[in-house]
């Protein structure tokens, strides 16, 4: 039996379920870190740096002495690139380009999705429809099968007509086991489209 949720429900739930899609916005999240970071390079740069020594000796103590000696360090430093060429302009357009393209993409990969979920669950309802189809037809062949036979029994049918009557009613139980199949694939798919 197909799923009684409505496929606009399905569709949300395979957005939410399918890693591939989430692959994509985690792009989309690395292109946006990235053009900010691109941005941050027209900005001034401050930096902070420290550190100590613990030496024997010592090259940063005079005399130098053949004992352990500390010695620290603490430094600042502002840069800042007034003129670069473009080159942070262009960057911030190559980052922001590729953030568009990954939500471009996204948005092909939600089209797409949402027409395989709703593909897959006609499937799905069209198979179980050919299953109860086919199950009139086993039921048909059964009958067809014992009215040929007893006919046959009161002699007023062939041979032939009773093997007719089994190959359709071996066809009919064939036809039964591939819409079965056909069931149980197309159920398959469809939870394979929802990210089950």
């Amino acid at each position: 039996m197909p799923p009684a949720q409505p496929v606009p429900a399905l569709v949300e739930e395979a957005k939410a379920a399918r890693p591939d899609r989430q692959a994509i916005a985690r792009h989309i999240d690395a292109a946006a870190a990235a053009r900010d970071a691109s941005a941050a390079a027209g900005r001034p740069q401050i930096g902070v740096t420290g550190g100590v020594d613990y030496a024997r000796p010592n090259p940063r103590i005079f005399p130098r002495a053949a004992e352990f000696n500390s010695s620290w360090d603490v430094g600042v430093s502002v840069s800042w690139s007034l003129w670069d060429g473009g080159r942070v302009a262009a960057a911030v357009a190559e980052a922001g380009a590729n953030e568009r393209a990954a939500r471009e993409r996204l948005l092909e990969f939600d089209t797409t999705l949402a027409t395989d979920v709703r593909e897959r669950r006609l499937d799905l309802a069209s198979s179980l429809a050919a299953i109860q189809a086919a199950d009139v037809g086993v039921r048909a062949a059964t009958e067809a099968h014992r009215v040929v036979t007893e006919r046959y029994r009161q002699g007023v049918a062939t041979n032939t007509e009773v093997l007719d009557a089994q190959v359709a009613l071996v066809v009919a139980r064939l036809d039964l086991t591939r819409a079965l199949a056909n069931s149980r694939l197309a159920d398959a798919r469809l939870a394979r489209a929802l990210g089950r």
